[in-house]
């Protein structure tokens, strides 16, 4: 039945989408299916990977040169050392393959575009894809909650099949949260957040069709309810975070400032006054499930907290003389007594490949954005209009997968691919190429062979 789930978010996402973008762009609405795909020779192939692979296929009938950059394979050569030093450890290993798998594709997917970023039409399948999901996950996650369990929706079993995700948070609590089709909530999260930065900037600020902003809207709104309902805390305060930022834009780019406070202010107005009059009972269901969403789980400091993670498994490294060489991806947590992994991507990276590889690989990654920003700038209506959303999402992504281990984040290695190695397409959605028009940044200029 989970294949029924998928299917229905699936198709959704594409009746919902534009039909006029090519066709390599529907990789997006892959991205959500993390946990499941098709096992081959002991290794599961997800959706997006498979779809990769036929974007490899076309880009080799057209005999297009496969390549990649030196950078990447830079990275490979670390990360294969880093194996060979921590004993060519299985789980490392696939791991690491898998990182340098999705890179490949990603690389793959931007030479079917030339290299060139088109940002309205990635905006439309984000959008559409945030929208498909939202609304199988947000339906099933309703129903749930009224007592409803459906086939493949719930499971107290991390690794098994189900949409909804029961464990112990901490050693004593235990907490019910949407995971969709991830192994964790936080990884649901981030396969959604460009579609909600791109729904933010067409309602804000970017000038659109009534349809569009429709689409938009319900692209935000359903964002908001899975991160609700994922119970991620990190994801809502970086979700916050986002709105803010996009808020204070829209406000800038505003023709008629006065209006924003107008509508700003109506709006504040009216929901007080719904909340008066139904305070007795609305108040009520809002403070238990505010407060259900921070005390059901496990705090910073407690025992199993983050912080208490991230001290015993660092103090690890230190005490055993591994933070040069680390102890392999993804086996911290059988070493340490608290038995916890990371919950964090970027100290995962640490404590699996070593304090050097990991900062060189934690800086690639972080700082990816740099030189794209740098060269969208040239288009300055560019750059306000769609190079920004897409550059938030990222740096939304980076902070909400800081609350969990998951180096291969699909998301996360797609844009960062996107933003070390394209380049702005030099057309917006809102204006004309003619407009815009600049020299093209080669190659040679962003530092890539």
């Amino acid at each position: 039945m989970i294949w029924g789930w998928i299917a229905a978010a699936l198709f959704l996402s594409w009746f919902i989408c534009d039909r006029d973008i090519p066709w390599y762009h529907y990789i997006w609405m892959l991205l959500p299916v993390e946990m499941y795909g098709i096992n081959i020779a002991g290794a599961t192939f997800k959706p997006y990977m498979l779809y990769g692979f036929v974007i490899i296929a076309y880009a080799i009938m057209k005999n297009r040169v496969i390549k990649l950059p030196v950078s990447i394979v830079v990275i490979a050569v670390l990360l294969m050392l880093s194996d060979i030093v921590n004993g060519f450890i299985v789980a490392s290993i696939m791991q690491h393959l898998m990182v340098l798998m999705i890179l490949f594709i990603a690389f793959e997917y931007l030479l079917a575009q030339n290299k060139t970023i088109h940002f309205e039409e990635i905006s439309k399948v984000a959008i559409a894809t945030t929208i498909g999901y939202g609304i199988v996950f947000t339906a099933v996650s309703f129903l749930f909650n009224r007592g409803i369990v459906l086939p493949d929706v719930y499971t107290n079993d991390r690794y098994a099949t189900g949409i909804i995700y029961s464990s112990l948070a901490g050693f004593d609590k235990v907490s019910v949260r949407l995971r969709g089709f991830c192994i964790d909530p936080n990884g649901l999260v981030t396969t959604l957040i460009p579609g909600a930065t791109f729904g933010l900037a067409n309602l804000l600020y970017r000038k659109d069709s009534r349809l569009n902003k429709i689409k938009s809207c319900l692209a935000v709104g359903l964002f908001f309810l899975v991160v609700f309902y994922s119970g991620s805390r990190m994801a809502l305060l970086s979700s916050f975070i986002m709105a803010s930022i996009m808020f204070v834009i829209g406000y800038r780019e505003a023709e008629h400032k006065m209006q924003w406070i107008i509508v700003a202010l109506a709006g504040t107005l009216a929901l007080m006054l719904f909340v008066m009059v139904n305070r007795s009972q609305l108040l009520t269901e809002i403070y238990d499930s505010f407060e259900a969403f921070f005390t059901s789980r496990a705090l910073l400091t407690d025992d199993a907290g983050r912080l208490t993670i991230w001290r015993h498994n660092l103090r690890y490294l230190e005490r055993y003389n591994r933070l040069l060489t680390g102890v392999g991806q993804n086996q911290i947590s059988n070493l340490t007594v608290i038995g916890k992994a990371c919950h964090n991507t970027w100290l995962e990276w640490i404590c699996g490949t070593g304090l050097i590889v990991g900062t060189f690989i934690n800086i690639f990654f972080m700082f990816a954005p740099v030189p794209f920003s740098k060269n969208a700038k040239k288009l300055k209506l560019v750059y306000k209009h769609d190079a920004l959303p897409i550059i938030l999402a990222y740096i939304v992504v980076l902070i909400t997968i800081t609350s969990v281990d998951n180096i291969a984040n699909s998301v996360m290695l797609l844009l960062a691919v996107l933003f070390r190695y394209g380049k702005p397409s030099g057309k917006s959605s809102e204006y004309t190429a003619e407009t815009l028009e600049a020299p093209v940044v080669t190659e040679l200029e962003n530092g890539e062979k």
